[in-house]
């Protein structure tokens, strides 16, 4: 159960979790100092150490506290309009403005997870997560036969993220590369999924893209 806090209190964890987000995937866990995040934070050093006690268990607080998962979760559910070819596109670029949106998590799910347990577990929790629920968002299309009986919907739920998550892990390393793509580029791209994610497993009266 949440530990219940005051407003003033619970902004200034926030404020603390918010710059821990920045400063971890800016440097990295091992390089990151608690003086640094209280910096950024605008408090001192004592005020972080008595709200998390150390640095790792700021970390994991870090991702237990986070939005991401939840807000795509939700984000699925809301996003079924019985339209499977505009209901897709919709949550592809909505995926794609919440991964860039939270880029600095992303960075440090890319960078940390082979480092430490925690940002691995999270980051499987995660990815295990969202492909259930596009797995579900696909089973809700294949019940109502705008998907062919035969698709196997957790596959397809697993490429498309994986697709996803590539984009997004591109932008993650190599940075102003990819993000020089401009908008016209990005929605030739999604064109291309859409082509394969959605033409390629309708059936042929819900064919049309």
């Amino acid at each position: 159960m949440d530990k219940k806090y005051s407003p003033r209190v619970k902004r200034t964890r926030e404020k603390i979790l918010n710059s821990a987000v920045e400063i971890f995937s800016q440097k990295g866990f091992q390089a990151s100092t608690i003086r640094e995040i209280a910096r950024l934070a605008g408090v001192n050093d004592l005020t972080v150490y008595r709200h998390f006690e150390s640095k790792e268990k700021l970390f994991s607080e870090m991702f237990q506290r986070h939005t991401l998962l939840s807000e795509i979760g939700s984000l699925v559910v809301r996003g079924i309009n019985d339209d499977f070819a505009h209901d897709t596109r919709s949550l592809i670029v909505a995926f794609l403005a919440i991964f860039k949106r939270e880029m600095p998590i992303i960075r440090l799910l890319v960078t940390e997870a082979e480092k430490m347990s925690e940002c691995k577990k999270y980051a499987a929790m995660f990815t295990e997560n969202i492909i259930e629920q596009l797995t579900q968002f696909l089973r809700y299309y294949q019940q109502t036969n705008q998907i062919r009986s035969k698709v196997n919907c957790q596959a397809v739920a697993t490429s498309l993220y994986s697709t996803l998550f590539v984009h997004i892990y591109s932008m993650a390393l190599y940075g102003d590369v990819v993000v020089a793509c401009d908008a016209s580029s990005e929605e030739s791209m999604i064109d291309g999924w859409i082509d394969l994610y959605v033409s390629g497993i309708v059936v042929e009266e819900y064919a049309s893209v």
